[in-house]
């Protein structure tokens, strides 16, 4: 992803300054009135990474880190989408997962 800076507003009119670049889109919520008063939100792209627990061959389930959790996904059709789970389900699924895998 290409980010684009700019000179932040707090930044003095020097050459010393901050420069940020914006890296979600925000949108008025359509659960919003019509007011100042708003709800924004952005939406955040997963990025997946093949699973540990997939074996080596093309058919592997992938995953990613969310802010609230994390997403599975089918490699072999990631154009279906992804299925988030929360945090504490994430967590509960990885100990059961690890308690499963067989020991070497």
């Amino acid at each position: 992803m290409l980010l684009e800076f700019r000179k932040s507003s707090y930044s003095t009119s020097g050459e010393n300054c901050v420069e940020i670049a914006p890296i979600l889109n925000f949108r008025k919520s359509s659960y919003s009135t019509g007011g100042d008063n708003c709800v924004e939100v952005a939406q955040v792209a997963p990025s997946f990474r093949k699973s540990s627990y997939s074996s080596g061959g093309e058919n592997c389930v992938e995953v990613a880190d969310l802010p609230t959790g994390a997403a599975i996904r089918d490699s072999k059709y990631p154009h279906l989408g992804f299925l988030p789970v929360g945090a504490s389900e994430w967590t509960t699924f990885a100990r059961l997962v690890a308690a499963e895998a067989p020991r070497s």
